[in-house]
């Protein structure tokens, strides 16, 4: 039958159980039976040293699902309730002792499960010994109501029974169950089993049956088998040792029962008595099993242990080795910073980078080398990692060996202790971006370039319509937020459409083209801007500024159109003029933008009613219309209301 093939199947997993358990609660009652009277127990029925059955169920119901654990159980339970019938005891004592001995099985299942997974490992720390408390508790639980109920029905003596039970079963789940557990763990425990079988194994069962046959007056001296186990457990694996324990363990129970035991010649002097002479072997036997097993699971420890250990100074040898391949060969410079800024490993790259060697970098303060006006955004991304953050990326200037400076983007990683996360170290890597950072500026003038296109008039060269939008709600919202006048100058050519039908369209562009260059010369303030509004419509933006500096303003572009003397023999003034219409936005006289640009737009249609080459103004609660041709400002109070 294929072992493996049988325990990975769930459906035989009740099946397998149960026959090796029955085979063993047989062989364990026809131990006992078979032995001398005096190895019976007080109510008649056969006494067992140890029982395997439990210990190799309880081994079993832990590495099966839940399900499988509980049908085997109950299985288990019906199979030595009929053994107990077989053996001639009545229904109700067989029913009361497999009962008992299944919830001792599956207490100690139940508690074990409790703390370790499926399939535990009885080398890892902490197993046996949990093994061995539940063990107590189960065995303990079971033996007290068994002679209890015994007690009752067969009026047996409670004591012995107690004991008896007790030990019987506390020996099955010591001895039999870490061996179990330690073969099923294995996908070749068939394989490791056979591959044991060796003179080394076989040497301490080898030597305990010679101490017993030898020469009986040798039994006393049966703690001499210690050391070949403990040998055993330090040379080979915990499955070995188990292996050699219960050889070892079935030798001096089947001496014993045979009449050759250690303290044959202390009973047969009357000294001891059966059942003292085979409780103290049981004693003898749980330290052997004891000692033995913890040893081994120490030296499993250790194996496993240092195996981890190889594993990990493997593991950091290679990444230590890959690591020096990577830094090394790399274009980027790697940097290993203390906290205080002194470099503790630098890589070959800052040579062909910065022109250093390794030698005059390490040691050296990292921040020496910044550009003096990169500092303060440097510094701001490292309070980030004083911050608590674990990265962080910055572009700089970098001092070359031979002065000069170079572009580069260093990303700087914390290292940082466990458990109080204080950084010990930094990791940073540079890399050269100079040739990044002049396609960068490249990009940005010409954005900056289209921008500009984007908000100039193509014909005069002066801001467009869409730059006149952007700016008056700037200025407008600061005149709002400062509380200062701002004033609109609304510009229109006088007759421009007869002069363009009669001078041709490219004298007109040309025409427009020196007013707008004309408008532009007569603002002497930075803030103030003038912009073609469409077609030959101009207008100028005076930020800041009352009805008397818009009046001075107009009255400025007057003179200078007129000094420019453009041409215009259809009119009656013999060249080009200007009507100019101006609104001023104070005391927060209009609500919005819009009602600004009609205030000036209807103020620039009443010069034009007026006569043309002339300005009207609208401020305050009236309008001013003052003809610019004139060498005295008129005002007209009878067009104080109209728009």
């Amino acid at each position: 039958m294929d072992w493996l093939a049988l325990r990975r199947s769930g459906s035989s997993v009740v099946i397998y159980g149960l026959i090796v358990w029955a085979v063993l609660a047989l062989s364990a009652e026809q131990v006992g039976s078979s032995g001398r009277a005096g190895f019976a127990s007080h109510d008649g029925s056969p006494l067992a040293m140890i029982w395997p059955a439990g210990g190799f169920l309880l081994a079993r119901l832990l590495n099966v699902q839940r399900r499988e654990a509980v049908l085997t159980l109950i299985a288990a339970g019906l199979v030595k309730w009929g053994l107990h019938r077989a053996y001639g005891l009545d229904w109700l004592g067989a029913f009361v002792i497999s009962g008992l001995a299944a919830a001792e099985i599956g207490l100690a299942a139940v508690l074990l499960r409790l703390r370790l997974r499926i399939r535990p490992d009885p080398t890892r720390p902490g197993a046996l010994a949990l093994v061995l408390a539940v063990s107590l508790i189960a065995a303990g639980f079971s033996a007290l109501f068994a002679a209890e109920f015994l007690y009752f029905l067969k009026d047996v003596s409670f004591r012995a029974l107690l004991l008896d039970w007790f030990a019987s079963g506390m020996m099955g789940f010591v001895v039999v169950t870490p061996a179990v557990l330690a073969f099923c763990r294995s996908e070749s425990g068939e394989r490791k089993l056979l591959a044991a079988r060796n003179l080394l194994v076989f040497l301490p069962p080898a030597f305990t049956l010679f101490l017993l046959l030898a020469n009986p007056t040798m039994s006393g001296l049966l703690f001499l088998i210690f050391p070949p186990l403990l040998l055993i457990a330090n040379l080979l694996d915990f499955n070995a040792t188990a292996l050699s324990l219960i050889l070892t363990i079935t030798v001096i129970c089947g001496v014993s029962f045979s009449g050759h035991g250690p303290l044959e010649h202390q009973v047969a002097a009357g000294l001891l008595s059966r059942h003292v002479e085979f409780h103290l072997l049981q004693l003898f036997l749980l330290a052997l099993a004891v000692t033995v097993y913890f040893r081994a699971a120490n030296q499993a420890q250790m194996v496993r242990l240092r195996g981890l250990l190889a594993e990990r100074v493997r593991r950091f040898r290679d990444s230590e080795r890959r690591y020096r391949a990577l830094a090394e060969n790399s274009r980027d410079i790697i940097f290993r910073v203390s906290p205080d800024g002194r470099r503790l490993y630098v890589s070959p790259a800052v040579t062909e980078m910065l022109g250093w060697s390794v030698g005059e970098q390490l040691g050296q303060d990292w921040r020496r080398d910044v550009h003096p006006a990169d500092w303060p955004a440097v510094r701001v991304a490292l309070k980030l990692l004083q911050a608590g953050n674990d990265h962080t990326v910055f572009t700089y200037r970098r001092r070359r060996k031979d002065g000069s400076y170079l572009w580069v983007e260093t990303r700087v990683r914390a290292v940082r202790e466990r458990a109080g996360g204080r950084a010990v170290e930094f990791v940073a890597t540079t890399r050269d971006v100079s040739v990044q950072k002049e396609a960068e500026e490249k990009l940005n003038a010409a954005n900056a370039e289209l921008a500009a296109l984007a908000a100039t008039d193509g014909l005069t060269g002066i801001p467009n319509r869409r730059a006149f939008d952007a700016t008056i709600e700037t200025e407008w919202r600061r005149a709002q937020r400062e509380g200062t006048p701002l004033a609109l100058l609304m510009i229109d050519v006088d007759h421009f459409k007869i002069f363009n039908d009669f001078y041709g369209h490219l004298q007109g562009d040309e025409c427009l083209k020196r007013l707008a260059e004309t408008i532009r010369a007569a603002m002497h303030r930075g803030g103030d801007s003038a912009a073609r509004f469409g077609g030959e419509e101009f207008t100028v933006l005076l930020p800041a500024t009352s009805a008397a500096g818009a009046l001075e303003v107009a009255e400025r572009i007057h003179d200078t159109v007129r000094d420019l003397g453009i041409p215009h023999e259809l009119v009656a003034a013999g060249q080009v003029t200007l009507s100019i219409g101006v609104a001023i936005q104070a005391q927060r006289r209009y609500g919005d933008i819009a009602t600004l640009l009609a205030g000036a737009d209807s103020a620039l249609y009443a010069a034009k009613r007026r006569g043309r080459n002339c300005t009207f103004i609208v401020s305050g609660p009236g309008m001013v219309a003052v003809a610019a041709a004139l060498p005295d400002m008129v005002l007209d109070q009878s067009t104080a209301n109209t728009r």
